[in-house]
């Protein structure tokens, strides 16, 4: 603006300076002006498509591009600086001419008339903000030019399109859920961070037409686009006003896996499933450690048990489709490792002291991943469920374990106790032994340990019998696994273990229980170790 007047006059507050400066400000400001800038654009556009035009394409195609930024210059000062536009007809005339861009891009076959039909479509929306919250407006807006773009960039092989469409996409995305963004609009991110990837998909796919220039920019560009939502769900789960609704982030990640496995088999790139499994461990351990609150059994432990199923279950399901599974196998190692969920909920939340719920959600992995290492060969999912497992029931002991609760947690012990026992002998039997060899008598000795918390405590005077009838339990898997894999070893740590336990009870309860019941547990589990080590050799 002029100094002196205010924008828009048609008049100067003062006189003409010298040197003819008077008659330039009244040209800027009659009516006329911008009809005639329109005027003047809209004739290089038509000169442009006159036959004579066509034997000199560079000198076309350049006043075709001057003709783009004459319109977007004259409709964005016409409501800016003169205010003779609404804000709402200058969104539209500015959409159009990105549009015109786009088209004239097609018609000549000019790059660079799309890069700036694109930057001009994208600097609209900020050019014209007027700092309010209108989402749904402006990434339909988005929306558009990103399919429009697509289009074009897949029937021109101009991969560099693409590129600049997910950058600006990404920044208007992100600039917005930091300033805008509530916990009462989580729906409505949640759904624009899954539309944009799909419709870009989609239109690539559609748009692919025989004899069309192929970029590989293009479907890389759209994979990193697919990717990019997986950092807003870690986003969500490190902010606690976010965090909170748990139900909702889950089932937006949950959506996101699905769709990444469905793009992984489809392209043949397993690293996009293992991203969504490594995202997955990660909002879990964030929502743990920054936005906890307990949202009810169904939610905190039903959604872990849950991903790990579908991680489990996703290479058998490409395989139904005919699709290659031997690298998705690895992404299955997220679903033993979701187990560290219930661990750390065991030993944080109070509300946990009533198990049932923790622990049938922990043996529910545990088999589904038994089952799928048989089957699979892949001894180590079991062995990594039958850690986290032995570890849950660790840290609910230390934390909840009472007299009260004995019955319950004898129960637990016995139901854990023989699964160990029972899935490397089902595993042997159907001729697919897990590997290594050693790792399921290796459980076996650690699930010794739990019995420590039986031997010591309040509850160690009234546990002597729960822990003669573990004891043999777990003594036996040992000695069979022992012969077995040919490991003495495992019968061996196996009697030591059980010895420690058995003193440790005796120093803490021995007198308590009484000397014959006390001395008829100790002959017990010396005649079981005497015969388990004669069987075994």
């Amino acid at each position: 603006s002029v100094p002196g007047r205010r924008v828009g006059s048609r008049r100067s507050d003062r006189p003409p300076e010298p040197g003819g400066s008077a008659m330039t400000d009244v040209a800027l400001d009659r009516p006329g002006a911008p009809a005639t800038r329109v005027g003047l654009a809209i004739g290089l556009l038509v000169a442009c498509e006159l036959k004579a035009a066509r034997k000199y394409p560079a000198t076309a195609n350049a006043l075709d591009a001057a003709a783009i930024a004459i319109l977007f210059a004259t409709f964005f000062a016409a409501h800016s600086l003169w205010n003779l536009i609404p804000a709402g007809l200058t969104f539209a005339l500015l959409a159009v001419v990105a549009a015109l861009a786009v088209l004239l891009s097609i018609r000549r076959d000019s790059l660079f008339i799309a890069v700036l039909g694109l930057l001009g479509g994208f600097a609209t929306p900020a050019l014209l903000s007027t700092g309010e919250n209108r989402p749904i407006p402006l990434f339909a807006y988005l929306m558009l030019l990103n399919v429009g773009l697509a289009r074009v960039s897949r029937r021109r092989g101009w991969g560099v399109l693409t590129i600049l469409t997910l950058v600006f996409t990404t920044l208007y995305q992100w600039i917005w859920v930091v300033r805008f963004l509530s916990a009462s609009q989580l729906s409505l991110a949640m759904g624009i961070f899954l539309l944009f990837p799909i419709a870009t998909f989609a239109t690539l796919a559609l748009a692919r037409t025989k004899g069309a220039a192929e970029d590989p920019t293009l479907d890389r560009t759209a994979t990193a686009g697919a990717v990019l939502p997986l950092l807003f769900a870690v986003y969500l789960a490190a902010v606690p006003a976010y965090g909170a609704r748990p139900a909702l982030l889950f089932g937006f990640l949950l959506i996101l896996d699905a769709g990444l496995l469905a793009l992984a088999a489809a392209r043949k790139q397993p690293l996009l499933h293992e991203a969504g499994a490594i995202t997955t461990l990660v909002v879990m351990a964030s929502w743990l450690g920054v936005s906890y609150s307990w949202p009810g059994p169904l939610t905190a432990l039903g959604f872990p048990m849950l991903f790990a199923a579908f991680y489990l279950a996703a290479p058998p399901l490409l395989g139904l489709l005919g699709r290659d599974t031997e690298d998705t196998g690895r992404a299955a190692y997220a679903a033993p490792l979701l187990l560290f969920v219930p661990t750390v909920l065991a030993g944080i939340e109070p509300r946990l002291v009533e198990p049932r719920w923790l622990f049938a959600s922990v043996l529910v992995v545990l088999v589904l991943a038994a089952v799928r290492g048989i089957l699979a060969g892949q001894g180590g999912l079991y062995f990594v469920a039958a850690f986290f497992a032995v570890a849950a029931q660790a840290v609910w002991s230390a934390r909840h374990l009472t007299a009260d609760g004995l019955r319950t947690a004898v129960a637990i012990y016995t139901v854990f106790g023989l699964v160990s026992l029972g899935v490397p002998m089902l595993a042997r039997r159907l001729r697919k032994p897990l590997n290594p060899p050693g790792g399921a008598g290796l459980v076996l000795v650690l699930s010794l340990g739990l019995l420590l918390f039986l031997s010591s405590g309040s509850v160690a005077p009234v546990a002597i019998w729960a822990m003669a009838l573990l004891l043999a339990i777990l003594n036996a898997g040992l000695f069979i696994e022992s012969a077995a894999t040919r490991l003495p070893l495992l019968s061996i740590a196996g009697s030591i273990g059980s010895w420690v336990v058995m003193a440790a009870w005796w120093l803490e309860a021995g007198a308590a229980a009484g000397v014959i019941p006390s001395l008829a547990v100790m002959t017990g589990l010396a005649l079981v170790t005497l015969a388990g080590h004669a069987w075994t050799y």
